[in-house]
């Protein structure tokens, strides 16, 4: 694409003279992030007369990264110039091509949230010395018990992945307590580290964690330091201890052209150790950072900015074209809630484009760029009710979550991907024994488990009527010695399902398999899009689903929170149910809580480019009766201002 047009204050960050050290950019929603990265990474690749040299433009979702590429198409070999992703792609480019520094004889395979969590229920369950602490002999209750146990494995997992993203390593093994832990705490973090390396697997929060201790070692750090000479990264108020100490360990004492851009009054993630702190203090305190400011908005009307100044005090109100609609009303119950939002929608798709007087959007309302917005998933379950009995809007939405993951439902299916993971990581215990668990067997395995994968008695279980188990195993096979032919696969397998099911007298698991099929394809055809031909293998599938976080955009309407929406920009948000003890959450109560909750408020207005519903009902149905609800605290002070 061409090269933007900027304004005065875009452009002094754009062209910003690296001899005068790094630079931290406050910069407001807006304000065109974006596009102050996208440029800067254009200008220094074209208009820098030493090309010989690589920048590393760091984002937090895959998203960002592929509107600054579709931004960049054109510029010369970008691929090879520039990296341009998120923190755990690039932590996981390290670990792959230096997993050997770290102990692995071979590259390791990342498991995903559930699966840490099943090592951790074993590790629980299997450690006699841990087993007390899960078992709750004393809940005579099997539910009250199992929810116990549901509660303690999340403590567990939970402070296991704090100390990751606080770099604390691998804890020795003839170490009986570590720090003040305990016994019992630090044989926990040993017991679950254990299994995970025993299988050739790392956890998410392990990504970030190796790739620090990798780059920790001063001759790999050098030679990051030389091949990106510059750094940029975005959305720097969500760094966390472990992103910071990555981009410290990368640039070291003398490495001074980092550019860090970001808005703290949309911090929203300190749950997960994220803080502005180490854009806003830590940075500046280390590097001697600039600071330059960026305060206007050149995306949302004078209305929507007038309110994110009430909530914010951003001071970035400016001069927008547009003046806009913010349109703040309560109802009886969330029915009627619902019925406007439904009602409203339906009235804009009718217009079909925003009018004010002379002025109007070029670009259409449609689906795709109205979204409803609450600050948890369960504000939005009356909508979705309402939603799915509504002739035209049914098919029309989209609940948006974080992560898109690849999920099969049917046993087959299942079967064929756990597979997979077994053919690219023949280690992998974890998965061999849920496969096993499918076909009902405890069939041992040996050392070498794809000799037990291709050898699997077609006898075991009659688990599809596709020809049963042998057809896996034939495809497993052609994939373990053709290791990139899986779309050629996933073809064979859709017109087996469609042969198969016209016979059969019940359709139903066929339509659950060709569903699973549809699924797998389509996140095959993203990530063949995504990669070169020479890196288009299974194995790299695997890992591409495991730190996928996109979504092909269709023409549907976002339901969403809050926090899954950080980013995107719609011509029409609706914003439900903004009670107190909603929004903000019940569950804050301190200074810093309340002030993240703000935050949330700021991002949620702030995605609103021309009109901005907010709505809230007066009585909520409960199972156990009825339940009286007022205003948000954050907007007492400004209905209809």
């Amino acid at each position: 694409m061409n090269k933007a047009v900027l304004s005065k204050e875009q452009e002094d960050i754009v062209l910003h003279n690296e001899g005068t050290g790094p630079v931290v950019v406050v910069a407001s929603a807006g304000s065109g992030k974006t596009r102050i990265l996208t440029e800067r990474v254009r200008y220094l690749l074209t208009e820098k007369k030493d090309k010989f040299f690589s920048v590393l433009c760091l984002t937090f979702t895959n998203k960002a990264a592929a509107e600054m590429k579709d931004r960049l198409v054109g510029i010369p070999k970008l691929s090879e110039r520039a990296f341009i992703g998120n923190f755990h792609e690039f932590c996981l480019n390290i670990i792959r091509s230096r997993y050997s520094d770290i102990g692995f004889a071979t590259s390791p395979h990342i498991f995903d949230e559930n699966d840490s969590r099943k090592i951790l229920e074993e590790v629980l369950v299997k450690n006699p010395l841990l087993k007390e602490l899960y078992s709750f002999p004393e809940e005579k209750d099997e539910e009250q018990r199992r929810k116990k146990q549901r509660e303690k494995l999340f403590q567990c997992t939970e402070f296991i992945s704090a100390q990751k993203r606080n770099l604390i390593e691998e804890i020795p093994e003839f170490e009986t307590s570590y720090k003040n832990w305990g016994e019992k705490t630090t044989l926990l973090f040993q017991d679950y580290n254990r299994r995970l390396r025993e299988q050739n697997a790392i956890d998410y929060d392990d990504i970030l964690l190796l790739a620090y201790r990798i780059l920790s070692r001063n001759p790999v750090a050098t030679i990051y330091r030389r091949t990106y000479q510059y750094i940029v990264i975005d959305e720097s108020q969500d760094l966390n201890y472990a992103q910071y100490n990555i981009i410290k360990a990368i640039c070291g004492e003398e490495h001074k052209n980092v550019l860090m851009v970001g808005d703290p009054k949309q911090a929203i993630y300190g749950f997960n150790g994220s803080s502005p702190k180490f854009m806003l203090e830590d940075f500046p305190a280390d590097y001697g950072a600039v600071k330059m400011e960026i305060k206007k908005n050149y995306r949302s009307s004078k209305a929507v900015l007038s309110l994110a100044e009430k909530v914010q005090h951003n001071g970035g109100v400016g001069n927008p074209f547009f003046d806009g609609i913010v349109d703040i009303q309560n109802f009886e119950n969330e029915n009627e809630e619902a019925e406007f939002v439904i009602a409203e929608i339906k009235n804009w798709l009718a217009k079909g484009n925003y009018h004010e007087d002379d002025k109007e959007v070029t670009e259409p309302i449609s689906y795709e760029n109205i979204a409803v917005l609450a600050r948890n998933k369960y504000v939005l379950s009356t909508l979705i009710n309402l939603l799915e009995k509504d002739e035209l809007l049914k098919n029309k939405y989209q609940l948006k979550k974080g992560n898109e993951k690849f999920e099969p439902e049917s046993d087959f299916i299942k079967l064929f991907d756990l597979g997979l993971r077994v053919i690219v990581n023949p280690n992998d215990e974890l998965h061999f024994r849920q496969m096993l668990d499918i076909l009902k067997t405890d069939i041992p395995s040996s050392s070498n488990k794809l000799d037990t994968l291709f050898n699997l008695n077609s006898n075991i279980g009659k688990n599809s009527n596709l020809n049963d188990l042998q057809i896996l195993v034939d495809y497993w096979k052609h994939l373990d010695i053709n290791n990139k032919s899986l779309g050629w696969v996933i073809e064979q397998f859709k017109q087996k399902t469609i042969e198969a099911a016209k016979n059969a007298d019940n359709k139903t698991e066929f339509e659950q398999i060709m569903f699973d099929l549809n699924e797998l394809d389509k996140f095959w055809k993203i990530f063949i899009r995504k990669e070169p031909s020479d890196k288009q293998t299974v194995s790299n599938f695997r890992y591409f689903l495991a730190l996928n976080n996109t979504k092909e955009s269709k023409n549907e309407i976002t339901l969403s929170t809050v926090h899954t929406t950080k980013g995107l920009e719609f011509e029409i948000v609706f914003l439900l149910g903004m009670n107190d003890g909603v929004f903000p959450d019940y569950r804050a109560k301190s200074e810093a809580a309340l002030k993240e909750e703000k935050n949330n408020l700021y991002v949620a207005v702030t995605r609103a480019k021309r009109c901005l519903y907010i709505t809230y009902p007066l009585i909520k149905k409960m199972p156990w009766g009825e339940k009286q609800q007022m205003i948000s605290r954050f907007m007492i002070n400004n209905l209809n201002n």
